[in-house]
Parts: structure tokens; sequence; C-alpha cells
């Protein structure tokens, strides 16, 4: 077992995206935009367990020790953000279609290890933090927010952020949950 903190990012209408370019075009878009968003994961100490489809599940504080993976996924999420709008940029110059996201972070108790059959298995965490990560960035689309978090993540937060209450709620097979959105932050520091 191991507290981690997790996050979930997704590119909003990507099933229309790609209905509308060529499949190369959209392979070429998705791996500059992977490129991009691990970047932002690398530089605040998150672990990439895994891409799916369009989306991202990332780890802070497994396999690789944090002593702050809270404060190391919002600030992840803030680059990712920035990231994409330089991205975003890129795109609108080369005749691109602009990518939204929304991302869900959570806090909690996860069970963490090599996960599959005996055949194939990769290196993972499950458990209801995981859960409850992924359904936030489902919420992200409801709410209007491009980031979401759980009060678990915000008590964990230092000085320097604003959050946003927006209230309880249900999530699919699960007990309501209260979460937050960011309004400011603390500017990241420049990269050395």
């Amino acid at each position: 077992l191991a507290d981690v903190c997790v996050l979930f990012s997704d590119i909003r209408g990507f099933t229309t995206l790609s209905e509308n370019l060529a499949p190369d075009v959209i392979t070429k878009l998705l791996q500059r935009y992977f490129d991009r968003m691990v970047h932002a994961v690398h530089r605040f100490d998150g672990t990439v367990d895994k891409f799916i489809g369009d989306g991202m599940m990332v780890l802070f504080g497994a396999p690789r020790r944090s002593d702050d993976p809270c404060g190391d996924a919002v600030q992840c999420a803030l680059a990712m953000l920035a990231g994409l709008d330089e991205l975003n940029g890129e795109f609108a110059r080369e005749g691109l279609p602009k990518l939204t996201i929304g991302i869900g972070i959570n806090y909690g108790t996860v069970t963490i290890g090599n996960i599959g059959s005996s055949e194939r298995h990769n290196y993972s965490a499950i458990g209801d933090a995981v859960n409850v990560a992924a359904r936030l960035e489902g919420l992200t689309k409801e709410l209007g927010r491009k980031i979401v978090i759980t009060d678990a993540v915000v008590s964990r937060m230092g000085e320097g952020f604003q959050f946003d209450p927006l209230g309880s709620h249900h999530l699919k097979g699960h007990s309501p949950v209260s979460v937050w959105g960011i309004r400011t932050a603390r500017p990241a520091p420049a990269e050395t």
C-alpha cells in the first residue's frame, strides 16, 4: 500500500477530432501532445502510470518518494495547461485544431505493484483513490473547469494557491465527493 496523489487527464472531444483528421495526422498530433505533457510530469517528479487512448494516468509519491505529492501534482497540472497553451499556438500556426483538456486530481491510499496476469503485467496503482481521480476528470466538463481536485488534495496544499469550492458531487459508483477548482497559483519556478 502507498499514499499517492493520482492525476488523470483527457482531451475533450477527441472522438470528434479523430473523425475529421487523417489517422497519421492524429498520431503525430497525439505524440506532440504527450511529449509536452510528459515533460511537465517529469519536471514535477511524477510517474506516467499509463496512457489510455488520449488520456493519461500519473502518480506522484510512488514509485518515487515525494515530500509533497499533492503540491507536485497541482504544479504539474498547471504546467500541463501552460504547455498546452504553447502547443495550441503551434497548432494554430499549422492549421491544426486546438486541444482542450480536463484534469482530475485525488490523494489517497492505493495498492501498488505489478498488476495483470502472469504473462502480461504493468506496474500500476489500483483502488478507490484512482477511481475517484478518473471520475473527477469527467466532472471537469460538467463544472466547466480545467482542473478539479478533492478535499484530500486541498488539505495537503501549502500557501500560494487559492481554491474555489465547487460543492459535493455524486460520482458514478461512489458516494458524494467535495471538489474544488484552482483560482490562482504561485508562478512555477523557471526551468533550469
